[in-house]
């Protein structure tokens, strides 16, 4: 199983064609430890992981995201995945752009 990131974008998103709810969102262009990053803050605010397997707070202080990355979500069901770019400004995660769909990589 390889590794991902969760990513928590500021605005509600929704799918381009047919308007479901997208909330969960994960990429791979960050650092994949299961990290939650939140648009707004230059840091992972925690991490999906038992608490035996966190990295201390002060460890995820120290990683950050790329200036471009994108992220994906699979929440519709009839249109999936559905991509959005993003970009930092920074180093803090600060735009988020929904893409039209594509159809499955």
């Amino acid at each position: 199983m390889s590794m991902f990131d969760w990513y928590q974008p500021k605005e509600k998103a929704a799918c381009p064609e047919c308007g479901a709810t997208l909330t969960e969102w994960q990429g791979k262009d960050g650092p994949c430890y299961l990290y939650i990053w939140v648009e707004g803050v230059a840091y992972p605010t925690d991490q999906r992981a038992s608490d035996d397997w966190k990295f201390p707070p002060e460890l995820r202080l120290q990683d950050s995201l790329p200036p471009n990355f994108i992220i994906y979500s699979y929440d519709c069901e009839r249109h999936n995945p559905i991509w959005a770019e993003c970009q930092t400004i920074d180093e803090v995660w600060a735009v988020t752009r929904i893409l039209p769909f594509r159809g499955a990589p």
